[in-house]
């Protein structure tokens, strides 16, 4: 039995001994480098003149291979339409034309024969641009009057209001229920929350090393969807699908970063053609910022109505967010707010306005993070106006059933999160007025969020491949991005198996492997862990019909309900035998019946809803002198199925909170807003800002999803803490604060 126990990382030992490869350090002969060259205007047209005098500069600079620009680019296909109308895959091929869109588009690929050689000549362009007027905002889209789209929709001005979340059609971003108009209450709060862009800042860059072999591709990548990558890679190259091999052995830090193609990526193959030698391209940090997706902006607004007792009678919760002229994505906000408490009327809504500024794409809880923000504030000012403990307004509004489509929950347990973390947090010592609670003259003040994120599952295959020596090998192209989906991987198939975990291993990061979908949305342990007990249960159950099927065994003429396998041996009655010795004596008979590829589907979710609770519990000091808030304390509770590894979940759950603290209270991209140039730093939360954690699971299996009981954690931690950190401030200040992140401007004390 090894599902529960916590078994340390199977990769574990190569990381920190600096083993472990990563794309950047895949060794490959011959090969290049390649850099790109990035537009500082956000929108315009560059002058072909430019783009030749600097290519031409490029190309007679030392060691240079090859310029590529949209001047010499070969055509690139579009896209089909099942790839870009939901996903933020851009419409537009890369160095397609001369028009710019955006700070940061890339307009040209120096390649050379060392970094410094490639480095040095992609700073000799210098280009020159028919400025247009950009599109800085939201506001600026919904103010004026907007340009026809061009290209024949490839770039797409104006604004518009999607239907659903990517390919999740029930996730409906336009949805209401109930009366047209609001009913009145006692108390009606009504608030806008703002949360500004925020950048992924993974620790490992995003690489690619692309290399041909006649007409086969294959890329090593920093990316979290490498069968994605290879169906986009194809469709923009005109190949087969067969014809193209992605690799990501590991991935160091995404958080949504790296679950798309990105146009580097493509530029890289087509530099790598046109040279033909090995290309490889990393992307500075700088160039992180506008290469590869971001959370955009969003406004909410958000009202609720309640009676006096606390029941609410209504939710509206509106979101106004951004993407790109190229591409298509919405932060879905407004999509908890469907559900998460009773509520007899809702209304949600979402609206994109299309600006000249990178592609945005999912960034840890997509939609979940800066929705209960907004929610979980709102909720905390509703119980402040009615004079309810925040805690008892959430449980007085406990949704028993799924709202949003009428279903029951496959499981449900959150009050049992909240009455755990209640009880651990110590929160009905918690005086009810703001600024009851000092210490070394600073203000201390408790806040709670709820916390809530999707169990969702898909299709995937999983291969087995049983060697001579015995050790049996699993196999799925997903993805190891550190959180150890190898070591669960790992545990399942030898629990699956009854082989001990040495006797096992889990290969991932190659599309030749069978199909698996993106590493995101808390899907990878449902979906993949389903195959790959798929394939661990079938290969016991052949190997348990060839033993009692082979006279040569003491198991002939056993019963096969008669026969267990139990720490790697094979076992009926009084007889056992290693797996080992029977595979070895069985030879190639039984090495070819235990290799085998299965496939499962994404399980039947029709008459249940699968969806992660939990609750947030925290204590900040807020030093109003100097404008600072720290995060001293926190206890999380989360109902997330069964705990497979109980090591791995709580760091998940702790990254996730450490995660929403900085968005809380450190991150915004800053950016000039007359030009669209970054400047300022970007900070993120290191290890002093981490509180003490107390984190605990209430490990209950939801069977409804998967075979094995889980639902994902990835996402849930950062749900509900900015609006946790949001509220504890009100309680230590007095202050409410709705617009992310919280300033020293917002806490220093008025003089």
């Amino acid at each position: 039995m090894t599902i529960g126990l916590p078994i340390t990382r199977v990769e574990g030992a190569d990381k920190v001994t600096g083993r472990a490869r990563y794309t950047a350090d895949t060794a490959v002969e011959g090969l290049t480098y390649a850099v790109v060259v990035q537009s500082d205007v956000a929108h315009g047209v560059v002058t072909a003149e430019s783009v030749r005098d600097s290519a031409a500069r490029a190309a007679a600079a030392p060691g240079v291979l090859y310029v590529l620009t949209p001047l010499n680019c070969p055509v690139l296909q579009r896209l089909p339409r099942d790839l870009t109308f939901d996903l933020p895959l851009e419409r537009r091929p890369p160095l397609s034309d001369l028009t710019v869109q955006h700070v940061g588009q890339h307009m040209a690929v120096v390649v050379a024969q060392t970094p410094e050689e490639a480095t040095y000549a992609a700073s000799l362009f210098d280009l020159r641009y028919a400025v247009q007027p950009a599109t800085g905002g939201a506001e600026d889209v919904l103010g004026a009057a907007q340009p026809p789209d061009e290209k024949h929709g490839e770039i797409r001005y104006g604004s518009y209001h999607p239907d659903h979340f990517v390919k999740l059609v029930e996730e409906k971003l336009q949805d209401r229920r109930g009366p047209d108009d609001e009913p009145a209450g006692a108390v009606r709060i009504a608030r806008r929350y703002a949360t500004p862009l925020n950048a992924h800042y993974p620790i490992e860059l995003s690489a690619c090393i692309a290399e041909w072999a006649g007409d086969l591709l294959t890329v090593h990548d920093t990316t979290r969807w490498i069968t994605g990558e290879r169906t986009a890679l194809a469709a923009y190259l005109g190949l087969p699908e067969s014809h193209v091999r992605v690799v990501a052995p590991l991935v160091g830090g995404a958080f949504g970063s790296k679950s798309f193609l990105w146009m580097h990526v493509v530029l890289c193959a087509v530099a790598s053609r046109e040279v033909g030698r090995p290309v490889k391209l990393v992307l500075t940090r700088n160039q992180m910022f506008s290469s590869t997706g971001h959370r955009p902006r969003t406004y909410q607004d958000l009202s609720l109505v309640a009676e006096g007792n606390g029941e609410l009678l209504s939710i509206e919760h509106h979101t106004l967010t951004e993407t790109s002229t190229v591409a298509h994505f919405c932060e879905p906000a407004g999509l908890s707010s469907r559900f998460l408490y009773r509520s007899p009327r809702l209304v949600v809504s979402h609206r994109v306005a299309r600006i000249n500024a990178p592609t945005p794409c999912f960034m840890r809880g997509p939609g979940e993070a800066p929705g209960l923000f907004a929610l979980e504030s709102a909720m905390d000012e509703l119980a402040w106006e009615l004079g309810i403990d925040p805690l008892e307004l959430r449980i007085r509004n406990h949704a028993t059933t799924d709202q949003a489509s009428g279903k029951d929950w496959s499981g449900n347990h959150l009050l049992d999160c909240y009455a755990i973390g209640r009880e651990r947090f110590g929160w009905d010592k918690r005086p009810k007025q703001p600024r009851s609670l000092t210490a070394d003259g600073l203000q201390i003040g408790w806040g709670m969020a709820t916390a809530t994120y999707p169990g969702r599952r898909m299709p995937a295959s999983c291969r087995v491949t049983t060697s001579p020596d015995g050790v049996v090998r699993f196999a799925s192209a997903t993805h190891e991005i550190g959180t150890g989906v190898r070591t669960v991987m790992s545990q399942v198939a030898a629990h699956a198996t009854g082989l001990p975990l040495a006797q096992v291993e889990f290969g991932s990061g190659d599309s030749l492997f069978p199909d698996a979908p993106y590493s995101g949305a808390s899907q990878t342990t449902a979906t993949v862990g389903s195959a790959v007990f798929a394939a661990a249960s079938q290969w016991t159950a052949r190997l348990v019909g060839l033993v009692s099927a082979d006279p040569s065994t003491p198991f002939c003429g056993h019963p096969r309900d008669e026969i267990t396998v139990v720490t790697g041996e094979v076992v009926a009655g009084r007889h056992r035998m290693a797996v080992t010795d029977l595979i070895a004596q069985g030879g190639r008979g039984y090495l070819d019946q235990l290799s085998f590829t299965v496939s499962v589907d994404g399980g039947d979710q029709a008459g249940t809803v699968s969806q992660s609770f939990g609750a947030h519990f925290c204590e900040v000091e807020v030093d109003e002198q100097i404008g600072r808030a720290t995060v001293t304390r926190w206890v999380a509770v989360m109902d997330c199925g069964r705990v497979l590894n109980p090591v791995l979940a709580r760091n998940q759950v702790m990254g996730g909170i450490t995660f929403g603290v900085g968005m809380a209270l450190l991150e915004q991209v800053a950016y000039d807003p007359r030009t669209a140039q970054l400047i300022g730093e970007y900070y993120v939360p290191t290890h002093a800002d981490r509180p003490d954690f107390d984190i605990t699971f209430v490990d209950e299996p939801d069977f409804a999803l998967d075979p094995i009981g889980v639902r994902g954690i990835g996402e849930i931690g950062a749900c509900g803490v900015a609006a946790a950190v949001a509220n504890a401030v009100f309680h230590a200040t007095g202050r409410r604060i709705r617009d992310l992140p919280m300033t020293i401007e917002n806490l220093m004390v008025e003089l």
